[in-house]
């Protein structure tokens, strides 16, 4: 008797196991995935934890304006540090501070950098966004986390179990969808998101003179205060990031805010919308639209941003054995800008 209460246990725990398994995968399979071109988030986040453990000396998390203003691979070149862009199209604060600690399990940087437009450009609901953020990331347990945290108005059940948002696309899988081999695979920019169109705009150099500070919205500076918080108890540095854009009142109010946050806080700031000139940005030549740039305008911010760290915090390359790895990365990188020339 108490053999075949055991044998019905056994096949009930197989039972659940197995439809777990199935769930799962069924949710891997049907999930939105962008594989290829410059826009290949799914194995640009994947692609992360293929790297080789405590190699890179900086890793970056924020939104858009941060994979297209930053380009390790340009940055190695240059000047041999290592780096590594985990950012999604507007990344919320919530989920930024995830990416960070996802990182900081496999990773030991000399510093982090936290792009700051989610922050200066307040709260807004992107159900693209949330997904965009949240499916890929690959960590379980952090993830749930994460989708408590950043709280979809969606409803978190289109993210714990997301096949019940893309249970449509059965039509558009493919053999990719099936074999979900972007998970063993690596992206050779690590990150960075490559562009090659040009926008002349209007962006210039900005001043905070004679305007009043516009403090970072109260969610989001709990986040903040968080994410500072656990950069530094990894031993790294937290680095806030400005990027290039065209900014304009109320917002420069807000960055004229952070500046204060960050001198009090003892925090390095980097804004870059102050140092057009310094950088050598052209606004005909070096945007990809109003507020990105592209490949010309990201070597020469990232060059900007290198030496900022390497002058300002002694930040030096780590010794590793991964040359060979970089210098591929660099050759394939170069080739996609040879035509361009």
């Amino acid at each position: 008797m108490k053999l075949r209460k055991f044998g019905v246990i056994c096949r009930r725990i197989i039972f659940l196991l197995l439809l777990i398994i199935t769930v799962l995968y069924m949710c891997a399979v049907f999930e939105m995935k962008t594989l290829d071109g410059p826009w290949n988030y799914t194995v640009k986040i994947h692609g992360f934890a293929n790297e080789p453990e405590n190699t890179f000396d900086i890793i970056g998390v924020g939104s858009s304006h941060l994979y297209c203003t930053f380009t390790p691979v340009h940055l190695y070149e240059q000047t041999g540090l290592r780096s590594y862009i985990l950012s999604t199209a507007q990344q919320p604060p919530e989920a930024s501070y995830h990416y960070i600690k996802y990182a900081l399990e496999k990773q030991n940087p000399d510093v982090v950098l936290i792009e700051m437009y989610m922050y200066i450009f307040g709260e807004f609901e992107s159900e693209a966004a949330n997904h965009g953020a949240i499916d890929n990331y690959p960590n379980v347990p952090n993830k749930i986390q994460m989708i408590k945290d950043v709280d979809p108005a969606d409803g978190k059940e289109n993210y714990y179990f997301n096949f019940m948002k893309y249970h449509t696309r059965w039509k558009e899988l493919t053999k990719a969808d099936f074999r979900l081999d972007y998970t063993k695979r690596t992206d050779p920019y690590h990150g960075y998101v490559f562009l090659t169109q040009s926008a002349p705009n209007d962006s210039k150099a900005v001043t905070y003179d004679d305007i009043e500070e516009l403090p970072v919205i109260d969610k989001y500076q709990v986040w903040l205060d968080r994410t500072i918080e656990l950069v530094r108890e990894n031993g790294s540095e937290p680095v806030l990031l400005i990027s290039p854009y065209r900014i304009t009142y109320p917002h420069t109010a807000t960055v004229k805010y952070l500046h204060r946050y960050a001198a009090e806080k003892g925090v390095t700031i980097i804004d870059t919308n102050l140092d057009y000139d310094k950088i050598g940005l052209d606004n005909q030549k070096d945007f990809y639209d109003n507020e990105h740039l592209n490949v010309y305008g990201a070597e020469k911010t990232t060059l900007y941003i290198g030496n900022f760290l390497k002058e300002k915090l002694g930040v030096e390359p780590k010794q590793h054995d991964d040359l060979a790895l970089w210098q591929e990365d660099v050759e394939f990188y170069n080739a996609q800008k040879a035509p361009l020339s």
